[in-house]
């Protein structure tokens, strides 16, 4: 919807969303704002010099709707010199900032409009805020009561002192423009900017209103995403931010009365700084407290008393530069450790030198030798001979280990020595609860798909699909990722927004889609022979995802199968559908053990087969749903079909994260009698299909180019950092059909 601006072409609201390695949330974040109800705004969106792609989803944005407009900066400044850029380029009524991670509550821009105008144009409108916890608990804004309180009509500071005591903070207001050019209000660059442009507006403000409505949803991160949760010397900002607020309110004789309760206020926020483990590295804890007695030094006023309260004490050893008795509080306040039993058990297991040529495999909870870890193994063989690797299996199948690759029974004695002498675990699915990560391993998380499907923290809001989910112990299984595998910027997002933790994105492809494009044509015939096709025959790989809480069901402790095949077509039609030379190749989802069932001889169940791969090389055309085998089948540029005949219920169930009948990957059918008239037809091949399949591909099959195990390999354990760049899709050259070539 367009932007409904007045008769001057000035929008109502200007909206600066300053961004710099935020990715993840920034979609959730534009897409709050341009949902508003009240259409009459312009997003500047920044991009920070940001280094994971930010610029590019503004960007897309601003193709997508003429509101958004985007800067770019050819160095990252920080936060408030890049809300200075957002700010010159605001032509608004009034300004708002807001941050690239948080988003806006619906009705939230029409509120703030109504208020305006039955305050009759204040300097500055101030509303409410929660905080959301990565795992989905929100939590009221501790002095919300103020606005009901002390909140009505139009006021200064002075007179309603309360609402400087909420945080510092500039994305909680919207302040008319006019005002910030008349006094020529601007951002300082570090940490902390937030606080001498919220005591500078507020205190000169006139004419102050509030919203008593949650506008922000402030966003908690669990690890990172905050740069104020940051150990780094940058947290000393804080004195030179203060330092501006009481040379402000020290330069007007009439601002006198604030010198006190900014003092107060400035020791409470060095105080959470120093409290915060996270915030200082243990090397300059000390300096920082001595810093805080200079800056207090500095501005206490005079005939300064602190209160008799625990507050005041605390205020006392920042301006007494007691930091003898500030550290010797906090070690008291800790409780001792004793350690468990089993601690100690794996401190004994534990005395050994990791192994640094010792690397441990893992795929499908320990039930097959396949997917990505597979490929790496055996790039791994390839190009670091030096390297030991052991596949890990479950005693109930050991069978699917190839002869001649080393593998280990998982909970075996000999597991457990090797879990305590291995430097790497390479796996696609979280590792056991008990595993105990030492000091030096490195854990690869390599994934097993594309999400389509509602993964991680997301899967909160659906019960159905995550039975007893336990996202604590989800984390910290998480949280022994050092690396994580992407194969396209679109699953980077989602890896690092449903999994909230400390790990680096490899955006390197998938490594079991090399042979896709590696194969040759020579290859896909003989893979074909293998199950009795030749050229002349139309090969379809019919392979559907499961259901949730029908097929099986996701417990903390992985899939449950609950007895479906997850089909839903007449394998027997399906064959008569694909003409005299059709043959059916049929792949239910690894989970399931339910073999499908069906009585012509042109139907081969290849649900058992060790390398899924190999079945979509021999595939002409591959027909699924809401599985990710269609974003790996993709890379060869055939025919795909959709049947998503009961996309209401799944969604419903399970959710997705985008709708993939509005960007297929070829052509959808909502009922299995459509889909078998597209395979009768010939619809399934014609124009119209391809050209969805091209979008599809250039979005997804990014980085899928026939060299991620390389890149793996040489990046984790040859250590190396000049890696092959990705070739462009143009210049990828799959093989194609055989029954294709032979037509």
């Amino acid at each position: 919807m367009a932007a409904s601006t007045d008769s001057a072409g000035v929008p109502r609201f200007s909206i600066v969303v300053p961004c710099h390695a935020s990715r993840a949330w920034l979609r959730p974040c534009l897409d709050s704002v341009l949902s508003q109800s009240c259409a009459d705004f312009e997003i500047i969106g920044v991009d920070d010099a940001s280094p994971d792609g930010s610029g590019r989803i503004l960007e897309e944005y601003a193709a997508a709707d003429p509101r958004v407009r985007v800067l770019h900066l050819s160095e990252n400044v920080g936060l408030g010199l890049a809300r200075n850029a957002g700010l010159k380029e605001c032509r608004g009524d009034y300004v708002l900032f807001l941050d690239a991670d948080d988003v806006y509550r619906p009705g939230s821009l029409a509120a703030i409009a109504a208020r305006i105008d039955d305050t009759n144009r204040p300097d500055i409108v101030m509303f409410d805020y929660e905080r959301i916890h990565w795992d989905g608990q929100v939590v009221r804004n501790q002095r919300h009561d103020a606005f009901a309180r002390e909140g009505a009509g139009v006021f200064t500071a002075a007179e309603r002192p309360v609402f400087l005591t909420f945080l510092e903070v500039v994305w909680n207001k919207a302040i008319r423009r006019d005002f910030l050019t008349l006094h020529g209000f601007v951002f300082t660059a570090g940490f902390y900017e937030d606080a001498p442009w919220t005591y500078s507006t507020m205190l000169t403000a006139q004419r102050i209103a509030t919203l008593d409505q949650v506008v922000v949803h402030y966003r908690q991160h669990r690890t990172g995403g905050n740069i104020h949760a940051t150990a780094t010397r940058q947290q000393f900002d804080i004195f030179d931010q203060y330092d501006r607020v009481h040379a402000f309110i020290t330069s007007d004789p009439e601002l006198a009365g604030w010198r006190r309760f900014a003092f107060d206020r400035s020791l409470d926020h060095i105080l959470a700084v120093i409290d915060k483990p996270e915030r200082l590295a243990p090397e300059d804890r000390a300096e920082f407290f001595h810093a805080a007695a200079a800056f207090a030094k500095r501005w206490k006023p005079e005939g300064y008393v602190v209160d008799k309260t625990r507050r005041g004490f605390r205020r006392w050893q920042i301006v007494h530069d007691d930091y003898a008795t500030y550290t010797t509080l906090k070690l008291s306040a800790k409780m001792l450790a004793v350690p468990s039993p089993r601690k100690a058990v794996d401190k004994l297991l534990h005395r050994g030198d990791l192994d640094p040529n010792l690397a441990l495999y893992g795929a499908y909870w320990f039930k097959q030798y396949a997917c990505n870890p597979r490929a790496i193994y055996e790039k791994a063989a390839e190009l670091a001979p030096q390297l030991r690797g052991v596949w890990v299996v479950d005693a109930e199948h050991v069978a699917a280990i190839p002869e001649g690759v080393e593998y280990v029974v998982a909970g075996s004695p000999a597991y457990q020595k090797l879990v305590a002498k291995a430097t790497y675990f390479v796996s696609n699915m979280n590792l056991p609860n008990e595993l105990d990560k030492r000091d030096g391993q490195i854990h690869l998380q390599t994934q097993h798909g594309t999400p389509l499907k509602t993964m991680g923290t997301d899967l909160r809001h659906y019960p159905a699909a995550a039975k007893d989910l336990d996202l604590e112990e989800l984390m910290r299984q998480v949280d022994r990722w050092d690396f994580n595998l992407s194969s396209n910027r679109y699953s980077s997002e989602i890896w690092e927004r449903t999994y909230p933790a400390h790990f680096e994105e490899l955006e390197y492809g998938f490594p079991r889609n090399d042979r896709l494009l590696n194969a040759t044509v020579d290859d896909v015939r003989a893979i074909r022979a293998s199950f009795g096709f030749d050229d002349s025959h139309l090969v379809v790989l019919y392979a559907p995802t499961f259901r949730d809480g029908v097929d099986s069901v996701r417990t903390p402790s992985g899939l449950v199968d609950l007895g479906g095949d997850g089909i839903h077509l007449d394998l027997d039609q399906l064959a008569a559908a694909a003409g005299d030379h059709g043959r059916v190749l049929v792949r239910t989802h690894y989970s399931l053990s339910k073999h499908p069932t069906a009585h012509s001889d042109r139907v081969v169940d290849a649900s058992s087969h060790p390398r899924v791969e190999d079945l979509m090389l021999a595939a002409d055309v591959l027909i699924s749903d809401y599985s990710s085998i269609s974003f790996d089948y993709a890379n060869l540029d055939r025919p795909i079909v959709l049947l998503v005949d009961d996309l209401g219920a799944y969604d419903s169930t399970r959710g997705t994260y985008f709708d993939i009948t509005a960007f297929p990957p070829g052509l959808v059918a909502r009922s299995p009698e459509e889909l078998l008239s597209a395979l009768q037809t010939g619809a399934f091949a014609k124009a119209e299909a391809a050209k969805h399949r091209q979008l599809f591909r250039e979005k997804f099959c990014e980085f899928d180019d026939g060299r991620a195990a390389e890149r793996v390999v040489r990046r984790i354990f040859l250590g190396e950092t000049e890696l092959p760049p990705i070739t462009p899709l143009a210049e990828r050259h799959p093989a194609p059909s055989p029954h294709q070539l032979s037509s």
